[in-house]
C-alpha cells in the first residue's frame, strides 16, 4: 500500500494543481489510500493493547509456590493452650511468601490460592492440625480421637480466595499432639493459582492518533513498521509464554488385591492411569520424570488393613525421601492416608512410590491408592 501512496504522489505533483478530472481522480484515489491505512494501524493498535496488556499480566503474575514439614522434632504436645506450629524444614519456598521463623504464609498479592496440611502423629491420644486465617478464623481442620496403639495420618486442603497480607498459619490445639520425623510425615504446603487484580481498562486516546495519522503519509509508514515489528514481538513472546508444556498424571494400583513386603522394599507400580497428559508418567515403571524444570504438585494416598503396618513412600531419583505416609498397626479394619506438596524439580527428576519392608498396600477398582501430579508452572 505505501509503494502505491507514494506513486500516487508522485503522480499528482506532476499533475500539479490544475483541477483536471485526473487530477481529482488521484485525489480521490490518495484519500482512500489514506483511509485504509488508518483503518490498518487502528486495528494493529487495537491488537497491540490487547497483546501487550495480556503479556504485561502473565509477565508480571507473581509465582508463589510452598512446602515445608515440622521435621524431625518428634512429638510436639499441648497440655496449656494452644501452640503455634511451626514448619521449619522447608523443602519449596518460591516467592518467599512462608516464614520458617515463625511459621505463617503470607499472601502477596489478591487471589485464589491452593492450601493443604497432612498430620501425623500415635493413637493413643487426640491429634489435631488447625489452620487459622489472620490469626482468629478457623479455616481448615483436621482433627483426629484417640484410637489405641499405631498411629494416624489425617489431612486437608481448600481453593482460598485470599487478600494481600491475608496470613494463613498452623495451630496445635489444647491437649492434642503432632508428630514428624526429618521424612516429612506431617506437612503444610500451598501456591498460587491465579491473582485478582481488578484493573480499569486502557482507554486509547483517538483523538491523538487521528492527528498522528494526518501529519504525514511518510511518517504513517514508518510508524505501522514499527507497531508491526512490537506486535510480531508481543504475540511472539505470549505465544511462547503461554505455550508451556501440559503435563498431569493420576494413576492408582488399581485391581492388584494387597500388596506386602517381608524382604527389603518394593517399587509401586500404578498401572490402572486415570489421566496421563504429557505422557510423563510412565505405567510399566511407576515412574514420573519431569520434562522441565518448574514447580509441581504432586500427592498420593494409600489405603492397607489395619493389622499390619503400612507404607507408601515417594523416593526423588531413587535416593532422596520426598513425601512418605505411614500408619502402623492398630486392630481390625482399614486405614488412610495421604500427602502431597508442591516440589521444584529439575528437568529429567524422578519420582516414584515405594513400599517399605515389612509393610502392606491394598488397592482395587475403585481406586483406593493413587499416585498424581501435575505442573504448576516451568521455571
Amino acid at each position: 500500500m505505501s509503494v502505491r501512496v507514494l506513486l500516487l504522489l508522485v503522480a499528482l505533483a506532476r499533475l500539479g494543481s490544475a483541477q483536471s478530472p485526473q487530477t481529482m481522480q488521484l485525489f480521490k484515489k490518495l484519500r482512500v489510500d489514506l483511509e485504509e491505512m488508518k483503518a490498518e494501524r487502528a486495528m494493529m493498535m487495537e491488537r497491540l493493547q490487547v497483546a501487550e496488556k495480556e503479556l504485561k499480566r502473565v509477565v508480571e503474575s507473581p509465582r508463589v509456590a510452598f512446602a515445608a514439614s515440622l521435621g524431625g522434632n518428634g512429638l510436639q504436645k499441648t497440655d496449656d493452650g494452644n501452640k503455634d506450629l511451626i514448619y521449619r524444614d522447608v523443602l519449596t519456598n518460591i516467592g518467599q511468601a512462608y516464614n520458617p521463623r515463625t511459621g505463617v504464609f503470607t499472601a502477596p498479592v489478591r487471589g485464589v490460592y491452593y492450601v493443604r496440611f497432612t498430620a501425623n502423629a500415635p493413637s493413643d491420644f487426640p491429634m489435631s492440625a488447625v489452620m487459622y486465617r489472620n490469626n482468629a478464623q478457623v479455616a481448615l481442620i483436621a482433627h483426629e480421637g484417640p484410637s489405641g496403639s499405631g498411629s494416624d495420618t489425617a489431612s486437608n486442603g481448600a481453593a482460598l480466595l485470599l487478600e494481600e497480607g491475608d496470613t494463613l498459619k498452623m495451630v496445635l490445639w489444647h491437649q492434642t499432639q503432632i508428630w514428624d520425623n526429618s521424612n516429612h510425615h506431617s506437612t503444610f504446603s500451598g501456591f498460587l493459582l491465579f491473582p485478582l487484580v481488578d484493573e480499569a481498562p486502557a482507554q486509547p486516546d483517538l483523538d491523538s492518533e487521528l492527528q498522528e495519522l494526518q501529519r504525514s503519509l511518510t511518517l504513517l509508514q514508518k510508524e505501522n513498521q514499527e507497531i508491526r515489528e512490537r506486535l510480531g514481538t508481543a504475540e511472539g513472546a505470549l505465544k511462547n509464554m503461554t505455550e508451556s508444556p501440559r503435563v498431569a498424571f493420576a494413576a492408582s494400583l488399581g485391581g492388584n488385591g494387597l500388596q506386602k513386603t517381608d524382604d527389603g522394599n518394593k517399587d509401586l507400580i500404578y498401572r490402572d492411569v486415570l489421566t496421563n497428559i504429557g505422557q510423563a508418567y510412565n505405567p510399566r515403571t511407576g515412574v514420573f520424570t519431569a520434562p522441565v524444570r518448574g514447580v509441581y504438585y504432586v500427592r498420593f494416598t494409600a489405603n492397607a488393613p489395619s493389622d499390619f503396618p503400612m507404607s507408601a513412600v515417594m523416593y526423588r531419583n531413587n535416593a532422596q525421601v520426598a513425601l512418605i505416609a505411614h500408619e502402623g498397626p492398630s486392630g481390625s479394619g482399614s486405614d488412610t492416608a495421604s500427602n502431597g506438596a508442591a516440589l521444584l524439580l529439575e528437568e529429567g527428576d524422578t519420582l516414584k512410590m515405594v513400599l517399605w519392608h515389612q509393610t502392606q498396600i491394598w488397592d482395587n477398582s475403585n481406586h483406593h491408592s493413587t499416585f498424581s501430579g501435575f505442573l504448576l508452572f516451568p521455571l
